[in-house]
């Protein structure tokens, strides 16, 4: 007996460990679908601007500026490639919501040549000719720098995940009122059905409110997505419950067409002991249920 359950419980071990590990791996791979790029575009312009730098610049001969001189008005204007970072800078802003992956690389090329010409030049060199080096310690400067880039490369990702989120997020949702009575049949059925397509669950009983959450999640390996089951169970009034049933996919492409047949069997396994109140959105006829589709059923 001893040695039944110990084998039942290593296998559930063993299942649960590689769940975990498929879970992990779908994780890291979006991860890198959505992000890999904008990740390798910051580390490749940090490289590429500070080889660049390298490979053009003389120190020996006043370093790599451009110059701007026009003796007559007495203008003397030295564009050392640390302020090279500024036009770079503000071009990367503008093609935020055109190109974002080019809009990190040139940001990160900026401040990487910005940075190669303080460390350089030991400070921020002044824009015109004999001007004084502006002494800028090194452990402010440079901590700033990386933060700087850091956060602007953690807002555009952020960006693009609330961008792809809302671009790859497909649901439906439907609400019914359920005698108070039903309800413990009605979640049944629910529960038999999902139990069938989804692998985790998570359910919640509110003892002060007596709401009803249920969670439940299963991968999409086609897709590299993931499919969502929510289901909120609260009281409406004296004698029904206000059910609300929602459906999620978030994928790589869309599952529009499985999401409506789930929708379709729910509602099925819902009626007729609740009427359907809110589908998608919109109103629905709350007239009293058909006694004679009661009766068939």
């Amino acid at each position: 007996m001893n040695i039944n359950l110990s084998s039942t419980d290593w296998k559930q071990r063993r299942e649960d460990a590689e769940q975990l590990a498929r879970d992990i791996g779908q994780q890291l791979f979006k991860f890198s679908v959505r992000y890999g790029a904008a990740v390798g575009a910051l580390i490749v312009s940090a490289f590429a601007g500070w080889s660049i730098a390298n490979g053009v610049s003389d120190y020996t001969k006043g370093g790599w500026e451009t110059h701007i001189v026009q003796r007559n008005i007495g203008i003397d204007i030295h564009f050392h490639h640390w302020y090279y970072g500024i036009p770079l800078g503000l071009i990367a802003l503008l093609l935020i919501s055109r190109q974002t992956t080019l809009s990190i690389f040139l940001f990160g090329l900026g401040a990487a040549l910005s940075t190669h010409s303080y460390v350089n030049e030991g400070g921020i060199p002044a824009l015109f000719e004999n001007g004084a080096t502006w002494k800028v310690p090194t452990e402010i400067y440079l901590p700033a720098v990386t933060l700087f880039c850091v956060l602007y490369a953690f807002f555009l990702l952020r960006r693009e995940e609330w961008l792809s989120r809302a671009r790859e997020r497909e649901e439906i949702a439907m609400s019914y009122l359920c005698p108070s009575a039903m309800v413990p049949l009605i979640m049944g059925r629910i529960d038999k059905w999902a139990s069938a397509r989804f692998r985790r669950r998570r359910v919640h009983q509110d003892r002060w409110t007596a709401i009803r959450y249920a969670y439940w999640r299963t991968p999409d390996p086609a897709l590299r997505g993931e499919w969502q089951l929510h289901t909120v169970c609260s009281p409406f009034d004296a004698h029904a419950y206000l059910l609300v049933i929602k459906l999620h996919h978030l994928p790589m492409a869309g599952r529009k067409g499985t999401l409506d047949e789930w929708m379709v069997e729910l509602d099925r396994l819902v009626q007729p002991e609740a009427r359907l109140a809110l589908a998608d959105g919109r109103m629905a006829d709350l007239a009293p249920a058909d006694p004679a589709r009661q009766a068939g059923n």
